[in-house]
């Protein structure tokens, strides 16, 4: 039976988390099996990276979509939203969603495997049979950004996509037969909201970047994240506002790397003492290998951060929130505090010689769980317990 992979969001780059994960998710099956993988290109999306995808996965067939323009795109969210609930969509996934890509899955049958939360746009009016692999439960997170939304007009926005976003989630998970989440709060969250069982959990890993060798400068600290991101930022912002006087004071300095990067959050960020604004940054190697240690402040946000397991394999000690270490396992290499001053007070508290140790415990926690070999036998094994493909890894008749 065949095997078709949707994922709503091109790969590459990959500069943010949701594309780790797919790029993970589809290697782990090209070395299993072949199968027809569908994707929407970003807008930005070149031949030469379409390309660069066919070779990673040797043996996949690769269609590439462009995403369907709103009609009257031109008008703004006046224009957007209507065409957007029109649709049964919120507005973000109605930007990733192509039409003719949706035309060519009504065409297949087969076992279908949608990744990321866009991609649920594609299970109605389709014959296969589909196993959604979801980064969040959109009902939930989309409820915290209502109770950080600032002024009306913000606030209204919100609620709008809470209620969107769960009719979505829930229209695309009738049409689904298993699912799969990150954490095992993420499951308890898709249950609560949607009295749903999540079929298995399936944590995001990162790669363990080769020709690494760190060189850490006294009292570097760093953040990685998408820039892009509401809570990423906001939750930086607070930090900054409130738990990063001491360290100044003490000589840290602190790093910003990320994409998604806006000319106005530079400046609003570069105004901070002591604070470098570097953006997107290709190979993390350098940049994460001066680092002593890392902060990661976020106060919101759901599943599994990859931006913490990222920092852990290139041998960063963590200074996270309890949000940030979500999904990660109980390790020395992670220290955890929930408030800005907390945090601050976690790294002024550390020694070197405890940092030294934190770094050595965070690759070994990669390589022993959360690495990409890990990864590929639990997605596998996973889907083989569901009946979505046999003990060789093909395709199987019968689902969960």
């Amino acid at each position: 039976m065949d095997l078709t992979v949707v994922c709503s969001y091109f790969p590459l780059p990959a500069d943010r988390g949701d594309p780790v994960r797919v790029l993970m998710m589809l290697r782990a099956l090209a070395r299993v099996r072949a199968y027809t993988l569908l994707v929407v290109r970003r807008a930005e999306t070149t031949q030469e990276q379409v390309d660069e995808l066919r070779e990673m996965l040797p043996g996949v067939r690769v269609e590439d979509f462009p995403a369907t323009p709103y009609r009257l795109g031109r008008l703004g969210p006046a224009g957007r939203y209507p065409e957007a609930l029109a649709a049964g969509m919120p507005p973000w996934v109605r930007s990733r969603y192509s039409r003719p890509m949706h035309a060519r899955l009504r065409a297949r049958t087969g076992l279908g495997l949608a990744i990321g939360e866009a991609a649920g746009a594609y299970l109605p009016g389709t014959r296969l049979r589909w196993h959604w692999d979801k980064a969040n439960v959109l009902a939930d997170s989309t409820r915290q950004d209502v109770a950080e939304a600032s002024g009306v007009p913000h606030r209204l926005r919100a609620r709008h996509l809470v209620t969107a976003s769960t009719r979505f989630e829930a229209a695309a998970l009738a049409c689904c037969e298993t699912v799969s989440v990150t954490s095992d709060a993420e499951a308890a969250r898709l249950l609560r909201w949607h009295g749903r069982t999540a079929s298995f959990t399936l944590a995001s890993c990162v790669p363990i970047p080769a020709w690494h060798t760190p060189q850490p400068a006294a009292r570097a600290l760093v953040w990685l994240g998408s820039f892009a991101y509401r809570s990423n930022l906001l939750g930086l912002r607070r930090f900054l506002a409130e738990g990063w006087t001491p360290l100044r004071r003490a000589g840290y300095t602190l790093t910003l790397v990320g994409s998604g990067l806006t000319d106005r959050s530079r400046a609003d960020l570069a105004a901070y003492d002591g604070v470098t604004v570097a953006g997107y940054a290709e190979d993390l190697r350098p940049v994460l290998g001066r680092a002593a240690a890392a902060v990661v402040p976020l106060w919101s946000g759901a599943g599994v951060k990859l931006k913490t397991l990222t920092l852990l394999a290139h041998a960063v000690p963590v200074f996270s929130t309890t949000i940030g270490a979500e999904g990660v396992p109980a390790t020395a290499a992670v220290r955890i505090a929930d408030t800005p001053q907390g945090l601050a007070e976690a790294i002024l508290g550390t020694s070197r010689a405890d940092l030294d140790a934190m770094a050595v415990e965070g690759p070994r926690l990669i390589h022993a769980e959360l690495s990409e070999e890990r990864f590929a036998e639990r997605l596998v094994r996973s889907l083989t317990r569901c009946g979505y493909l046999d003990a060789a890894g093909t395709p199987a008749a019968e689902g969960c």
